[in-house]
């Protein structure tokens, strides 16, 4: 069995001054936070406008509120209320969609920009609207201020006015 033993004194001190420097450096953001969840949320309000260019061309603008349902092994905003604000530029209920999403519980608050794609089938006569998309965190209030990261959602309507999401993603909270 071979020993390395250094001599040099100033390799040495470099390698002393590079464990000291990078042992004690600042951590600029906590740990990433694997997290996920289910929203179920209904429209309260809703708006649509025909654009006038071609048939089933429509704006659409409303608002949701629903309830947060934490399923990741890391809890976050677990029985959250949920405001959703979108808009939705589609043609026969296929195209874009964003918007922000607040989650709000016990004085604690995260905002999210979302932005993805709907589309919508017919089975039989009963249209299947469903959506996928990213999003990114804007701001947070109490334990999630300063929050940053994102993720992604999937979902669907269950009824004309409800719909139901899976979203997953991670965040770390910038010290």
């Amino acid at each position: 069995m071979h020993k390395f033993i250094l001599k040099n004194p100033v390799i040495l001190l470099l390698i002393s001054a590079f464990l000291i420097f990078f042992s004690n450096a600042p951590a600029t953001a906590q740990d990433k936070m694997e997290v996920a969840g289910k929203i179920s949320a209904t429209i309260t309000e809703g708006h649509n406008f025909d654009v006038g260019d071609m048939e089933g061309h429509i704006f659409h603008i409303s608002k949701s509120e629903g309830i947060n349902t934490s399923t990741g092994k890391n809890s976050m905003m677990d029985g959250a209320l949920v405001v959703n604000n979108n808009f939705s530029d589609l043609v026969k209920g296929t195209g874009h969609h964003q918007g922000f999403i607040l989650m709000n519980k016990d004085g604690n608050s995260t905002v999210a920009k979302w932005e993805g794609n709907v589309s919508t089938t017919l089975s039989g006569n009963v249209p299947l609207i469903k959506f996928e998309g990213t999003f990114t965190y804007v701001s947070g209030t109490g334990k999630y201020a300063n929050i940053k990261g994102g993720g992604k959602y999937k979902g669907m309507y269950i009824s004309a006015n409800t719909y139901v999401v899976d979203w997953d993603g991670e965040y770390s909270i910038k010290k």
